[in-house]
């Protein structure tokens, strides 16, 4: 009795340091190598905005051996173009998922590796006409109409606030802000290069 007793604990022994051995083996897998960018929610890349692709070849290695510098605007399919790989999607894609995308497209048919690094210019939008302080506004990330004025100081008396106008990729809209402010699916979603005008009240 007390011999199969010894056994079963055996058993039970090595059972759990099987489990604990791969448990182990997977906190040691490797991190990926681009981060997490659920940080970056919001800051999603949009049709019209100009990035910046950079690749540089890890330790000289792959084919060809030369650095990737690209410049260009996310184009009405939400494309750009970069050598070798052509179009790749980035409209809704932020700098995180667009460098592993890339990264992962190089990787391993043209280079042996390749650090990628992608960002965007500068982001503003911009506000004009009857607000009480026109002019141009860093982008936050998530940004729409009526956040927009209400950053740019709200309407002034003289606000025409049934046809403001915004003006996206040359795309002109209008927004009646009135209804706007009390239904947010009315609210209409502000990009960066956006305009915003604001016309005066026909009295």
């Amino acid at each position: 009795m007390i011999e199969q007793f010894r056994k079963t604990a055996g058993g039970w022994m090595l059972a759990l340091a099987v489990v604990l051995i791969g448990a182990l083996s997977g906190c040691q897998t490797n991190a990926p190598k681009y981060g997490d960018s659920s940080q970056e929610s919001g800051n999603a890349f949009h049709i019209g905005e100009l990035i910046t692709v950079k690749g540089v070849p890890v330790s000289g290695g792959g084919t060809p051996d030369s650095t990737i510098e690209h410049t260009e605007r996310i184009g009405e399919d939400g494309n750009i173009t970069l050598p070798y790989i052509q179009q790749v999607k980035a409209e809704g894609k932020t700098a995180s998922q667009l460098q592993r995308e890339i990264h992962d497209k190089y990787v391993p048919k043209y280079y042996t590796d390749l650090t990628v690094t992608v960002y965007g210019a500068d982001k503003y939008f911009y506000v004009e006409g009857e607000v009480h302080a026109s002019g141009k506004y860093e982008y936050p990330g998530n940004m729409t109409v009526v956040r927009a004025i209400s950053v740019a100081g709200g309407f002034t008396d003289f606000a025409g606030k049934t046809k403001v106008q915004v003006t996206h990729n040359g795309h002109r809209q209008k927004v009646n802000v009135s209804k706007a402010i009390n239904d947010p699916r009315l609210d209409v979603p502000v990009y960066p290069g956006d305009t915003i005008h604001v016309p005066r009240r026909i009295f």
